[in-house]
């Protein structure tokens, strides 16, 4: 620049000072950056942006592990539970965009890889990371961590349940189940059931292939703030020489096809009921699974929800009485009571926030009656059902509004 201007003459003159006033202005725009990068901490300056995973999504290779109602792809949030088929192969993406980082063993122990599993290096992309990896071939409990941005330290944990798979074969028109090697009863064809709406979505009432096995630290594991897995199996409750009932915490057997989409259920009804005003810090789940084989001994319905691993009777029953509580505040236990925790149901199914599925309020007297529970399922299908009294004494009540539903069907 300085070499384009005039050697000599009033032009340099005038030229010159403005120049000079212009250097003076670049030096000094360089001496206040440097100062200012000179004070910065160097993590202000070359530190990425980070963006911490918050909940992951799961999705089996294989479409055969999501039939019959029993999925294993899905949201799993921090501290939260996977179940996966033995040997299934599966993809992991992080959420929300952005988030970087992959799974590990908890530590190295290697049970993971020496069962059979795998866990391939995560695949960074804009939309949050992804990494395969494949369940071990030994069913049973297993921890991953999430190691944000590939730091060693780790971070988040999941549980991983891995399943087993069920015997079956066929019995004439029923379908005989062994897990672990033992009987657990048999399964009737959908296809000849004598239930309209059963016969109508067979699809869902496909044999639960895949199950779990409980030991004493499984049924202790915890979904949402105050579950534990060990509720959504059935007690073995029992009537003593005078008929009355009696409680007990004695499970009647050590295995269960586990449903995401009922943990995810009861945790936002839970939620629901709360912001409702409910006082409910914990569901008494009154019945759980059943295998075919107790379902029967008990008189369940032939094709009860119950046998499907996505169905759980509920009270809520704050000061253990072994009642439902006045949930609305009229100094009765009945069924207006079970109708709160239904309706509260029944919203979060309108809205789409959990799968469809069957609401049945009960409510009957006597001594030893809760007075009223509310059946809880997810058989991906509207039903609503009311029922006042047992045995030959019951009635049918509807509680729901009648342009929603109009067949009943029971459990």
């Amino acid at each position: 620049m300085l070499n384009s201007l005039p050697s000599s003459g009033p032009a340099r003159k005038s030229l010159l000072p403005i120049s000079l006033g212009v250097s003076m202005l670049l030096i000094a725009v360089a001496v206040l950056l440097t100062q200012q990068f000179r004070g910065a901490p160097a993590s202000a300056i070359s530190a990425p942006v980070y963006v911490p995973a918050t909940s992951w999504t799961i999705q089996c290779a294989s479409d055969k592990y999501n039939k019959g109602g029993q999925m294993y792809s899905g949201a799993v949030s921090i501290d939260g539970m996977a179940f996966i088929p033995a040997g299934a192969n599966f993809r992991i993406k992080a959420h929300p965009a952005g988030a970087k980082g992959m799974f590990a063993e908890q530590n190295a122990s290697a049970v993971w890889d020496h069962s059979g599993g795998e866990l391939d290096p995560s695949v960074e992309s804009p939309d949050g990371c992804t990494q395969d990896g494949r369940a071990p071939r030994q069913p049973g409990l297993y921890t991953l961590v999430w190691r944000d941005g590939g730091d060693s330290v780790p971070t988040r944990n999941i549980s991983v349940m891995v399943l087993g798979q069920a015997e079956m074969h066929l019995q004439g028109d029923r379908t005989m189940v062994k897990v672990n090697g033992k009987s657990i009863g048999s399964y009737g064809d959908p296809d000849s059931a004598p239930v309209k709406r059963v016969r109508e979505n067979a699809q869902r009432y496909q044999v639960p292939r895949y199950f779990m096995t409980l030991t004493p630290e499984i049924m202790k594991l915890r979904f949402g703030e105050d579950f534990e897995l060990g509720q959504l199996i059935a007690y073995k409750d029992f009537r003593d020489k005078e008929g009355r009932k009696v409680y007990t915490t004695e499970r009647h057997t050590e295995v269960f096809p586990p449903r995401a989409d009922l943990i995810e259920k009861l945790v936002k009804l839970r939620d629901r009921l709360r912001q409702k005003g409910v006082k409910v810090t914990k569901f008494w789940i009154t019945s759980g699974f059943r295998t075919p084989e107790y379902n029967r001994e008990i008189h369940g319905a032939t094709f009860s929800r119950h046998c499907y691993g996505d169905a759980i009777d509920l009270v809520i029953d704050e000061d253990n009485d072994k009642h439902m509580d006045d949930l609305n505040g009229d100094g009765k236990l009945d069924r207006k009571d079970g109708v709160i925790i239904g309706n509260a149901a029944r919203e979060l199914e309108l809205e789409g926030a959990v799968v469809a599925g069957g609401i049945g309020v009960y409510e009957w007297d006597g001594e030893d009656s809760v007075r009223s529970h509310v059946h809880i399922d997810c058989r991906g299908y509207v039903s609503r059902w009311g029922q006042n009294g047992i045995g030959k004494y019951k009635k049918s009540f509807t509680w729901w509004p009648k342009g929603e539903f109009s067949d009943e069907d029971g459990e």
